[in-house]
């Protein structure tokens, strides 16, 4: 692609925006890159709120006959916007407006025309980031000391699908750790320093805890262990983390009837109603 080169001439290009204008300014930005231009003024108005700004902003533009480019969810602002720039004979490009138009006709749905918006998409995704990170790195009991700050503390014997669990409610946003309880061992004392509110005890029936354990077993081409399997070792175990729950004030879910995503939905009901 050619380019031509003009040396002489001073660009001005303005990024209008009601939120932090990065969409606009990537936008001018790249189109910009596209040319040889000797000198390129480009300023930012962002936050604008308001009629009285954009008229500001128009006479400044008129003045040094800027290129606008902006965005403003709001009808009123944009229209405005479009209107004063059109009287002072301002190039001003709306690069959200059409996109707007476009999905609200095709789905017949109003969008909700709030600024910044995108933001707090990227602020949910990055917190449920950091929620995976926290999940993998306090799985089973890793980083006991580190457990406070967690949304919720998942206890329970093995295949009682503590892990998974924490996993689900990490892509929700929740911060959860968890610690097994294993045989009549007692548990880090961190968790008895928690709020209530927070540790959640698992427990399923003693059948479908052996056929899972079963099932890891042969998966892992390990030969069965009775202590492992059986029932009746289940029972024990089963009875000796009951009783830790009960001394912790745990909130107890049976998830033999129940799927990782109800018992999650459990959990999160009680965390945002705490």
């Amino acid at each position: 692609m050619n380019k031509q080169n003009n040396p002489n001439k001073e660009f001005y290009v303005f990024v209008v925006s009601d939120s932090t204008g990065e969409t606009a300014e990537k936008v001018a930005r790249a189109a910009i890159s596209q040319f040889s231009i000797y000198e390129v003024h480009l300023k930012r108005f962002l936050l604008v709120d308001s009629e009285l700004k954009i008229r500001e902003i128009i006479t400044e533009a008129a003045d040094k006959r800027a290129l606008v480019i902006f965005t403003l969810v709001e009808d009123g602002l944009r229209n405005i916007m479009l209107q004063e720039s059109a009287e002072k004979d301002i190039v001003a490009i709306d690069i959200i407006g059409p996109v707007l138009n476009s999905i609200s006709n095709i789905l017949n749905l109003s969008p909700e025309r709030k600024p910044g918006l995108i933001h707090r998409i990227n602020d949910e995704y990055f917190k449920r980031i950091d929620a995976l990170e926290y999940a993998v790195k306090h799985d089973d009991g890793q980083r006991a000391d580190e457990m406070p700050a967690s949304d919720a503390l998942i206890l329970g014997i093995s295949r009682t699908s503590k892990t998974p669990l924490c996993l689900f409610l990490a892509q929700r946003g929740f911060k959860a750790a968890n610690i097994p309880i294993i045989d009549s061992q007692s548990i880090d004392e961190t968790a008895y320093n928690m709020p209530k509110e927070k540790i959640f005890g698992l427990i399923a029936s003693p059948v479908r805890i052996s056929n899972l354990r079963k099932e890891r077993l042969k998966r892992m081409g390990l030969p069965l262990s009775q202590d492992y399997v059986s029932k009746e070792s289940i029972e024990k175990e089963l009875n000796h983390s009951k009783e830790i729950y009960s001394r912790l004030n745990a909130y107890v879910i049976d998830i033999t009837e129940k799927s990782i995503e109800e018992a999650a939905a459990d959990i999160i009901s009680r965390i945002n109603n705490k």
